[in-house]
């Protein structure tokens, strides 16, 4: 099957796209490949999950998301559902929890009817495993599976050696059927740990319907708090403890081995115990070729064992972790076993979910290869910033479906300062960029020629060394606001029309300067004309109202005379009897 045709649906781990920003670090943390990379969004593919939850370590958006089995707790108790919890031994390296009582008391106080310790079923777990290594020398050597991720990276990527894992069932499986039988078919059963994979092993075919439903410590915290409860403080302590090995060591690297009572020297050829994936994915090659004697290989997903699982990473040592887990199995031991006769069943199979890989042409690959300018192998730089280990494994993630083509961070810095190199150079108008303390970090050929200096003497130069006037410079600088079409002299005989934008997230500012001497000088010599023309239309207008009241005033004293005569003509003929006919 093409991975390209693999749908993805919701599963144990997936994406937050809203947080996810182009960043490949889930890809290259991802033992097994198994995020797809579209438009530049990471998916992840649960047909090829092993749930190791690297990636949720890993992101540094936080933007993995787990699934959260609360609200279907929550609802199996509003509904009166009897509630059980079965807890993992790796509790103490995450509470400050001296007893089990402790815990059962905190459960208790979310509704919970009672708790257990999966180390009840740890026991039986590892026992059996010391049983199935002395009876089938033919499996030799054994894969422990108690570790969903080891039974997922089998199942998955190395079907081949499904008959070397143990057919036993996990202590969580265990203690579930346990608890189930004790409680009841009804029983509502939680698994509570440091593990993301135990949400998938739940739902696993050969062991579906047991549990019911699984939570991380992380998630228990969580759920106390938002209720209001803290987490008990303890009960005095027995005075007497024991250094006699139980099944509460199971978390911790050779506890599996220590409770199936075989070898645990780290130098025993008999057992062999690895953490972490990529030394599991070691012994794994080992098996697969033949080279491995052992008898019994203990695989742990997590370095250093269950006590630093996923809901664990927040821990401040995983030294300390295994030292809290050892002291608290001092203290008291788990209940006695029942009779072998009395056991949960223990056994399980195991299928093939393995995704067969295209095969690919050499023609293929380096058509992939040139796209992203890589036509020798001078040109793979290998430098894993994609996620993937060399250039040619990213060629065939691109060919898969997997991957895309500009995720290749040389070739897209190469394209990015190539294109601004064209758009620096072709660019009519002066271009500057400056860092917050003005000091020259590139210019283009237009500015060049504007400011009369060359590119390569003015780098790492302060600005003032080109440009006379920096206020707006320094305004940017201090305010972080842009300066806009702001007109400056910047000599006799140059004037520009400036724009001084800082680049946001970058210790950056760039400023464009147009040429608009030319316009200035225009607007200058207008302004000019315009004020002579205003002030000889003013004397004009000054002398016309000159002549204007002059003529008044010559007027004004002939009708003056006028007057006077016309009166005194008036006066006569009144006096004479002359009157005039009316």
């Amino acid at each position: 099957m093409n991975v390209s045709q693999l749908t993805v649906n919701r599963g144990v781990i997936s994406t937050n796209p809203a947080r996810c920003r182009d960043c490949y670090r889930c890809v290259g943390t991802c033992p097994v490949k198994a995020v797809r990379v579209r438009g530049g969004q990471a998916e992840i593919i649960p047909e090829l999950c092993i749930q190791c939850a690297s990636c949720v370590r890993e992101c540094p958006q936080r933007a993995k998301v787990v699934r959260d089995d609360r609200p279907a707790i929550r609802a199996a108790l509003a509904a009166g559902r009897t509630v059980v919890a079965t807890v993992a031994p790796s509790a103490p390296a995450y509470f400050d929890m001296l007893t089990f009582d402790q815990m059962e008391l905190a459960l208790r106080g979310l509704g919970f009817a009672a708790a257990g310790e999966t180390a009840f079923g740890a026991e039986m777990v590892g026992l059996a495993h010391g049983e199935l290594a002395g009876r089938e020398p033919q499996r030799w050597p054994i894969i422990a599976s108690s570790c969903p991720v080891i039974v997922n990276l089998v199942e998955h990527y190395y079907p081949d050696l499904i008959g070397h894992l143990a057919p036993i069932v996990s202590p969580m499986i265990a203690h579930g059927h346990y608890l189930r039988h004790k409680y009841g078919p009804q029983v509502y059963l939680v698994f509570v740990g440091p593990c993301v994979a135990k949400k998938g092993e739940i739902e696993a075919p050969a062991v579906a319907g047991v549990i019911d439903a699984a939570i991380t410590f992380t998630e228990l915290e969580e759920w106390l708090a938002e209720r209001g409860l803290v987490f008990p403080g303890p009960a005095p302590l027995p005075a007497v403890e024991t250094d006699r090995s139980c099944a509460r060591l199971f978390p911790v690297e050779g506890g599996l081995v220590g409770t199936a009572r075989l070898e645990t020297d780290v130098l025993s050829s008999h057992t062999l115990v690895a953490s972490g994936i990529s030394a599991c994915q070691s012994v794994l090659q080992g098996i697969r070729s033949g080279a491995m004697e052992a008898c019994l290989v203990e695989l742990m997903a997590c370095e250093g064992g269950c006590i630093n699982g996923p809901a664990l990473m927040d821990q401040e040592n995983v030294v300390l972790a295994r030292q809290r887990v050892m002291a608290y199995a001092r203290r008291r031991q788990p209940q006695p076993l029942p009779a072998r006769d009395e056991w949960p069943p223990l056994g399980r199979e195991y299928h093939d979910y393995s995704v067969a890989v295209p095969h690919f042409t050499e023609e293929q690959i380096q058509a992939v290869l040139q796209t992203v300018e890589k036509y020798s192998s001078q040109d793979e730089l290998n430098c894993g910033a994609c996620g993937y280990n060399s250039c040619r494994d990213k060629a065939v993630a691109v060919l898969r479906g997997m991957a895309e083509a500009t995720m290749c961070i040389p070739y897209m810095r190469s394209r990015a300062e190539s294109l601004t190199n064209v758009v620096m150079d072709v660019a009519p108008l002066a271009i500057l960029i400056v860092d917050r303390n003005l000091r020259v970090q590139d210019i283009s050929p237009s500015a060049e020629a504007m400011l009369h200096c060359h590119r390569q003497a003015v780098r790492g130069e302060p600005l003032r060394d080109i440009l006379p006037v920096l206020d707006q410079f320094v305004q940017v600088s201090n305010t972080g606001q842009p300066s806009l079409n702001r007109v400056v002299h910047l000599g006799d005989n140059l004037v520009a029309e400036q724009s001084i934008v800082p680049v946001k997230g970058e210790n950056l500012i760039v400023a464009i300067l147009r040429d608009v001497t030319e316009r200035e000088l225009r607007r200058e010599e207008m302004d000019r004309l315009r004020r002579e023309t205003l002030q000889r239309t003013q004397e004009v207008i000054n002398q016309q109202m000159r002549v204007a009241h002059e003529i008044a005033s010559l007027l004004g004293e002939t009708t003056a005379d006028t007057k006077l005569l016309l009166s005194q003509l008036a006066r006569i003929m009144i006096e004479t009897g002359d009157e005039p006919d009316r």
